[in-house]
C-alpha cells in the first residue's frame, strides 16, 4: 500500500510540474499578440481493484491534454469587425490626400487660378490696348491651363500611390495564406493521437485575424485540424497546406491600373478587381476606381466647359489686327484626358495683340466690350455643369470630397469602437491575465508542496518499516 501511496504522490508531481509549467508559458506569453491563454486538462487515473477485498483503490491523476482558450463567436465577430474598419481605413488616408488638393494643396490652386483669370480679364477691360495688360491675361490663362494640368496629374498620382499600397497588401495576403498553410500542416501533425498544437493554432488564427483586415475571409475548420480560408465569392486561399495567392496586372483600360487577379491553386487566373469590395484592400479599390474615377470625369468635364464656354466668347470679338475667329485654348481633348492636356494657343501665347477684347474691328483698339462679355462667364450659369457657374461647380467637388471623407471618418470611428468591443470580448475569454495566472501559479505550488510531502512522509514510513524488518 505505501508503495502505491508514492505512486499517486508522483502523480501528483507530475500533474504539478505540468500546471506550473504552463503557467509558466502563460506568464512567458503575455505581451505576445495573437497567443491563446493555455490550462492544463486532468482526470484521474483508472482505480485498481483491490486482491484482497471487492473495492477500488484510485491511482492518482494525470493530465489528458493542456487546453487552449479559445472562443469561435467572438474569433469570427473579431474577424468581421476588423474587416469593416480595415475598409474604412483604406479609404482615409487617400480620401484625405484629394481632400488637400482640392483645398488648395496644388500649386497653382484652381480654385485660386479661377479668380485669377477673370480678374486679370476685367483688368484687361481697363485698357484693352495695354500689351502688358494682355501679356498679364495671358499668363493667368496658362495659370488656369496648368492649374487643371497639375490637379489632374495629382489625382492620378493618388492612383498610382494606392496601386503601391494595393502591391505590398497583396504581398502581405500571400504571405499571410502561406502562414496559414503552414500551420495548418503543423497542426495536422502536432494534433495525432488527440494532441493539441495550440501554439500552432495561435499563430494560424492570428494570421486570420491580420487576414481580415486586408480582404474579406471565409474560414471552414476540417475534420484533420486544418482550416480551409475562402476569399468573396468563394475563391479558396487556403486548403490544407497548399496557398493560392493574388498578383496585381496592369490594365491598359483602366489606365495602367493594377486588377487584382487570383490565382488558385490550379494555377486557374480569376480577376477580383470587381468582387473584392471590403477590408483594406476593398476600401483602397474603392476610392481608386469610384471616388477618384469619378472626380478626374469631373475635372475633365469642367475643362471642358470652361475651355469651350471661353473659346466661343474669344471667337466672338477682335484682335488687335482686327481678324476674329481665334480660339484662346486649344481645342479640348475629349474626356478622358481633357483637364490633362488644357492648353492655352501658342499662338496666343507669342501675339497677346491677338487676345480678343473688342466686339468690332471698327473700334479698335479701345474697345474692350468682348473681354467683359468674357469676363462676365464666371458667373454665368453653365448648362453643361449643371446650371452651377465655374467657380461654383469646383466648390462643389471640393465639398463633395469634403463630405465623402467626413462620413468616411465618422463611420470608420465607429468601425474602431466596434472592433476594439469585439476584440476586447474575445481577449476577454482567450487572452492572458498576470492575476489569473499568479493564482493558477499558487494552486499548482501547493500542490506540488502537498504532494512531496505525501512522498516525504512515505519515504519515513518505509525507512521505519525497513528498520522494523532489520
Amino acid at each position: 500500500m505505501l508503495f502505491r501511496t508514492l505512486h499517486i504522490g508522483a502523480t501528483g508531481l507530475r500533474v504539478a510540474q505540468s500546471g506550473l509549467s504552463t503557467v509558466g508559458h502563460n506568464i512567458a506569453n503575455v505581451d505576445v499578440e495573437g497567443y491563446s491563454r493555455q490550462r492544463v486538462e486532468l482526470e484521474a487515473n483508472r482505480p485498481s481493484l483491490l486482491a484482497f477485498r471487492p473495492s477500488f483503490f484510485g491511482n492518482g491523476a494525470s493530465v489528458t491534454t493542456v487546453g487552449r482558450a479559445n472562443d469561435e463567436f467572438y474569433e469570427r465577430q473579431s474577424r468581421l469587425d476588423a474587416t469593416s474598419q480595415g475598409f474604412y481605413e483604406g479609404r482615409a488616408d487617400t480620401l484625405d490626400a484629394v481632400q488637400r488638393l482640392y483645398g488648395g494643396a496644388t500649386d497653382p490652386d484652381l480654385g485660386g487660378a479661377f479668380d485669377a483669370f477673370f480678374n486679370s480679364a476685367r483688368e484687361l477691360t481697363q485698357e484693352p490696348d495695354d500689351l502688358s495688360a494682355r501679356g498679364a491675361f495671358v499668363q493667368a490663362a496658362q495659370g488656369i491651363a496648368t492649374a487643371f494640368n497639375v490637379l489632374d496629374r495629382e489625382i492620378r498620382a493618388v492612383q498610382r500611390g494606392i496601386d503601391d499600397s494595393l502591391s505590398d497588401k497583396m504581398n502581405r495576403v500571400n504571405e499571410l495564406a502561406k502562414t496559414i498553410a503552414a500551420m495548418n500542416a503543423k497542426v495536422v501533425a502536432g494534433e495525432l493521437d488527440a494532441r493539441q498544437a495550440n501554439d500552432f493554432r495561435d499563430t494560424r488564427d492570428q494570421a486570420i485575424r491580420e487576414l481580415s483586415k486586408l480582404v474579406d475571409v471565409n474560414t471552414m475548420a476540417q475534420a484533420d485540424g486544418s482550416v480551409t480560408v475562402e476569399l468573396q465569392r468563394g475563391n479558396v486561399l487556403v486548403q490544407g497546406d497548399q496557398a493560392a495567392k493574388l498578383q496585381g496586372t496592369p490594365n491598359a483600360a483602366n489606365g495602367g491600373l493594377l486588377d487584382i487577379e487570383y490565382v488558385g491553386l490550379n494555377n486557374t487566373v480569376v480577376n477580383l478587381t470587381q468582387v473584392l469590395n471590403r477590408g483594406e484592400i476593398g476600401g483602397l479599390l474603392d476610392v481608386r476606381d469610384q471616388r477618384l474615377a469619378q472626380d478626374l470625369t469631373a475635372l475633365d468635364n469642367l475643362a471642358q466647359s470652361f475651355a469651350n464656354s471661353v473659346n466661343a466668347q474669344h471667337q466672338a470679338g477682335f484682335g488687335l489686327d482686327g481678324v476674329n475667329n481665334r480660339a484662346l485654348f486649344l481645342a479640348p481633348v475629349p474626356p478622358p484626358g481633357t483637364a490633362a492636356n488644357l492648353t492655352v494657343d501658342p499662338l496666343m501665347v507669342a501675339n497677346p495683340q491677338f487676345i480678343a477684347a473688342s466686339q468690332a474691328a471698327a473700334t479698335l483698339p479701345g474697345d474692350n466690350r468682348n473681354m467683359q462679355l468674357l469676363a462676365d462667364l464666371q458667373n454665368q450659369p453653365q448648362a453643361a455643369l449643371g446650371n452651377s457657374t465655374f467657380n461654383r461647380r469646383y466648390g462643389q467637388l471640393l465639398h463633395d470630397v469634403g463630405l465623402t471623407t467626413a462620413d468616411n471618418d465618422r463611420r470608420l470611428n465607429v468601425a474602431k469602437v466596434k472592433s476594439e468591443q469585439s476584440e476586447g470580448l474575445r481577449e476577454s475569454v482567450e487572452g492572458v491575465s498576470v492575476d489569473d495566472e499568479m493564482v493558477e501559479l499558487t494552486k499548482f505550488q501547493k500542490h506540488f508542496e502537498a504532494n512531496s510531502k505525501i512522498i516525504s512522509t512515505v519515504d519515513q514510513l518505509l525507512n521505519t518499516v525497513l528498520q522494523l524488518i532489520q
